[in-house]
């Protein structure tokens, strides 16, 4: 019996990047067994009991409900000079 072959799927994307977070904090949590880079937004989740942030939908792209880009340097002047 001869089987077809299936049509490969995509290949998973990421709509973001962690190391581009502004949520990404140093823990040290001996209590929690936590030592490293943590989303902060991810950890208080967690511990709340709420559903994970990250979640990937049908068009095979990973996405995450608390990322928070790091504002630019350039930004930051434009923000500042908005306000004087």
């Amino acid at each position: 019996m001869i089987g077809r072959r299936r049509k490969n799927l995509p290949k998973w994307r990421y709509d973001f990047n962690c190391r581009k977070c502004d949520n990404i904090q140093f823990i040290d949590d001996p209590a929690r067994g936590r030592l490293g880079d943590y989303c902060v937004a991810c950890v208080e989740a967690f511990d709340q009991g709420r559903p994970n942030p990250i979640h990937a939908d049908d068009d095979r792209v990973v996405r995450c409900d608390c990322f928070r880009p790091i504002p630019e340097p350039e930004e930051e002047e434009q923000k500042e000079g908005e306000h004087t």
